[in-house]
Order: C-alpha cells, then structure tokens, then sequence
C-alpha cells in the first residue's frame, strides 16, 4: 500500500501559548491526519506516515484565543502583497488550461482578458498581510474580512496541492496556476486553479475584493434571499420616480469548488463572503443626498456555507462531514447549525429534478442583525430557508457584528477538517468505466444547479464588469447527460422508453452498482439529519 508523502513543509502558524486541545475518535477509515484549526491558520500536518485506509483516528486540535497574537512565520509569508481574489459570487472558478507554477496577472475588460503579463510564481503574495488584525475592532470588518479571506486561501491552496502531490513524484509536482486580476469598474481578484491533476481534476480556490454600482436588477436578484431588503434600504430603486441609480456596493469572500478524480471522492464546495450597501453620494437627480455617510452602510451581511456532493454514499462520510461543520457552528451558537442545514438541504434542491445537488452541509445568507448596527449585542433572528417558516427562530446568544465575524471564521476554518480527510480516505479506491459514468451524469446534475437555481452564479452574470472565468468556475471538467439514464432520469417511472433503457442496462451493469447509485438516488431525493 502506498504511503501518504509530499506534504507541504512550508511552514505552519506558530503559537507561543498554550494550546487548547481537544481529540475525537472518527470512523476507522480516516487517516491519521492532525488538523491545526485558528484564527489565523489551518494546516494539514501528518502525524504518521499512512498505512494504508485501516485503523485510524484523526484528531482536532484548537489553538487558544491567546494564539490570535501570535506571528506567523516568515516561510509561511513570505510572499508580497496579496493582489486578491476571485469573483465575489458563491460559484467561481476557471477553466483555462494548467501550468505548472505561473501567476498571470491580467487586465479585466469584462469577460475579456487584454494586456496579460506573466511571472513566475506558485502562490499568492500575502507578506503584507496582518493576521493580528483580524481581532482587532478597532478595523473595520471589511478591511479584516479581505485579510481573512486571502489568508484562508493560501492555507487552502498548501493543503490541496500537498494532498495532490502525495501521490505524485517529487520531481512532478502539481500547482495551482495563479491569475490575479483587475476588474475596471473597482475591485481586484485571484483566482487559482488546480486541472487535471491525479487525485484532484478540477479545483479552484477564487478570492475577490469588488466594489462600484450595483444596479436594481442585480439588488432584485439578491432580495431573494434578503427579505425586504428593498423596503429597508429606505431608496426607491426603480421606475419613473426612482431616488437613486442603484446602489454603491463593496463585496469580499473566497469560494472554492473541487472535483476529485476518483469517483469514490466526493465533491465539495464552500463559500464565505461579507456584502455592504452603501449610501450614494448624490441622488438620481444630482442633488446631494443627506442620507450619505461614506463609514456607515445602509445594510451589511455575512453569507455562505459548504456542502457535500458524494457520487456513492458512505455514511461514515456524511455523518463526519456534518459533525465537523456542527461543532464549528456550535462554538459559537448552537441554534446555527440546525437553521443553517435545514436552509442548506432547501437551498440545493434541484426543483425540475426533485433531487438534491448532494447531501447537504451548512449554508446562511442574511447573517446580520435586525438594525444592521453593532452598538449592543442583541438576539438576531435566523433563517431556516423556509418560504413560511411556522416560528420564529432566534439566536440562543446574543450577537453583535464582531461575534457574527468570529462565526464565519470558525466555519471557514472547519472546511478542511470537514472535507480533506474524505478525499484522503478514497483517493487510492479501485474504480473502472461504469464508476466514471456514474461521476459524470452526477455532474451533470451538479451543472443544472449551478446554473438554473445558484442565486451566487446569477448574481455574478449581472453584476457589471462580471469574469465570466471565475464565476462558472465551479463547474466539473467532464460531466454526462444521457437521455432517461435508468436511475436519474426524470419521468422514468411513467416513460416506457425509459423502461426499455433500464432493462438494458441492468443486463450490463452488475447489481452492486446499479444498488450503489439507486441507494445514493433515494438519499438525494430525501435529506437525512446525519448528526
């Protein structure tokens, strides 16, 4: 059996305190893989060589508060100044072809890429960056969501590609290619993408910093998750008598969507970004608003999430998935976990299909509090994804911005002790041509999503000045879609060609297989509460 190698030894975060740690026994099939989760780093770091997929325990250990002060070291920083980030919205990625080790750094026109100018590099420049900030109040939470994020990426970028490499001869190692872009109408962008690796076949970890005008359309499009949005804001956006020509806007978050290779890998995605409307300085008319107050937003949210698309079902996977995220949210309340799976197990319904796009996981939009101001902690109300929720749900502590902050934090945080472990796990599983096909129509229900239901993806396409690279980058490099497939296929019950399909394909395709996909299908037509 092959060993786990190649990890990443770029240095990790340093505490000079005392660590707070605790350790929990998972499912037999998890590597011996010790998790370092904190403010300011999350790290992959062996603690045996691997022995195969036996026996094993992954253990958890949370650095204290007191580490936020810490320095992190300089192999781990020594890059320069992080020319951020990806596309803002919550799918976003690139489908350009993978060189080894390059960072391209591009001028946006829209869509259309002028002016590239290439250098070698394989990492974001992130010398500048102070994690110390990330604590301090004093900073507004803009200013220390973007540090976050770009931070976050680069811990993400290192475990991905150790994990890739593992299985990789040293003297060929794989690399995110770097393209940091600038878009004309304000804001800036990394986008990294891994491609055609041997344990990963498409990953991307975007981060993006984007702010100018957001028009009433693309304001509509985000009301559908921000109830009442519109009438809080207090401007008549639209029509003959409209008071403003949309909104100013600052938008920061990282997203990330990796397709493993190996069938029996899930696929994941996550996502966390902070959202500001703010007050334009003159109304539509010219005249001075006396509304504008350019440190005060008009209305500020957190929104996010991860989710887990397994192409076969292994519950000891799901319910791992789901206990890491849970534990995160439950750090900091525990009336966010059961709100934010329920909203996570709607949110990705496929309506056409009755099927969901995978098993779920976490996912929130509108974290903020009822006036939008910090001045007092207070209970916040919550949303479940419920058109007509029969009760109210409340935060069991009370919240101001600062809290709300360090919560997605801890989410962002927990994405890898979540999901890594899971890719680790099966990358070495056996897998022939009728596992491929089952990945690929799997991914075409994964595309239908993304683009017909994704609030994130249609938000991207109307926001002026949209990449169009990085917004669809959360689509899979190969997908499938076959006419009445015997176990997707949508009215296959009542069609009687998909009849004569399904009986043709049992007489192919062994019982064990068609049992595997026919058992994944009933789960993603009805959500089950893992923990």
């Amino acid at each position: 059996m092959r060993s786990l190698a190649g990890i990443s030894k770029e240095d990790r975060a340093v505490s000079n305190h005392s660590a707070l740690s605790s350790k929990r026994s998972l499912p037999r099939h998890f590597t011996p893989v010790t998790y370092m989760l904190s403010n300011q780093a999350l790290r992959l770091v062996p603690r045996t060589q691997m022995r195969g997929l036996g026996a094993l325990n992954v253990g958890y250990r949370r650095l204290s508060s007191a580490s936020a002060s810490r320095r992190i070291s300089a192999q781990s920083l020594h890059l320069g100044k992080v020319v951020a980030a990806v596309s803002f919205v919550a799918a976003a990625s690139l489908t350009l072809g993978m060189t080894n080790g390059r960072e391209v750094s591009v001028d946006c026109d829209s869509s259309q890429v002028k002016n590239a100018m290439t250098k070698v590099s394989n990492k974001p420049d992130i010398s500048t960056l102070d994690p110390s900030i990330l604590d301090d109040a004093s900073i507004p939470i803009r200013k220390r969501m973007e540090t976050y994020v770009k931070l976050l990426q680069r811990r993400l970028m290192d475990d991905v590609e150790a994990e890739e490499n593992s299985i990789r001869s040293s003297y060929d190692p794989k690399q995110f290619l770097v393209e940091s872009w600038t878009r004309k109408e304000g804001g800036e962008g990394i986008s990294c993408v891994l491609q055609d690796g041997k344990v990963f076949e498409k990953g991307g970890i975007n981060v993006s910093v984007v702010y100018g005008n957001l028009p009433p359309r693309a304001i509509h499009q985000m009301s559908a998750d921000h109830n009442g949005l519109i009438d809080r804001v207090g401007y008549k956006i639209e029509g003959p008598d409209a008071e403003v020509d949309g909104l100013p806007f600052f938008a920061t978050g990282i997203s990330v969507v990796i397709h493993p290779k190996n069938p029996k890998s899930p696929t994941s995605h996550f996502n966390y970004r902070y959202f500001e409307l703010m007050h334009p300085k003159t109304l539509k008319d010219g005249s001075p608003n006396p509304r504008f107050n350019e440190t005060e937003p008009v209305a500020w949210w957190f929104g996010g999430g991860a989710d887990l698309t397994p192409m076969y079902l292994y519950p000891e996977d799901a319910r791992h998935f789901h206990t890491v995220l849970k534990e995160a949210a439950d750090s900091q309340d525990v009336a966010f976990y059961p709100a934010w799976k329920k909203w996570c197990d709607s949110y990705f319904m496929i309506t056409h299909r009755g099927e969901s796009r995978g098993i779920g996981g976490v996912f929130f939009d509108d974290l903020s509090l009822p006036s939008w101001s910090n001045t007092k902690p207070t209970f916040i109300p919550l949303v479940d994804g419920s058109i007509h929720p029969q009760t109210q749900l409340v935060s069991t502590k009370q919240h101001d911005k600062e809290s709300l902050f360090r919560a997605v934090r801890a989410m962002g945080d927990a994405f890898i002790p979540a999901y890594l472990p899971l890719v680790n796990k099966h990358k070495y599983d056996t897998f022939d041509d009728l596992n491929v096909e089952w990945q690929q129509l799997r991914r075409g229900r994964y595309a239908e999503f993304n683009l017909v239901y994704d609030r994130g993806t249609k938000f991207g396409l109307m926001t002026p000045g949209a990449r169009i690279e990085s917004i669809l980058m959360s689509l899979p490099l190969k997908a499938r879609w076959e006419y009445m497939d015997g176990t997707t296929g949508t009215g296959r019950e009542i069609s009687a060609a998909a009849k004569l399909i399904d009986a043709e394909k049992k007489k192919t395709n062994p019982e064990g297989e068609m049992k595997a996909r026919e058992e994944m299908q009933r789960v993603l037509e009805n959500p089950v509460d893992w923990v």
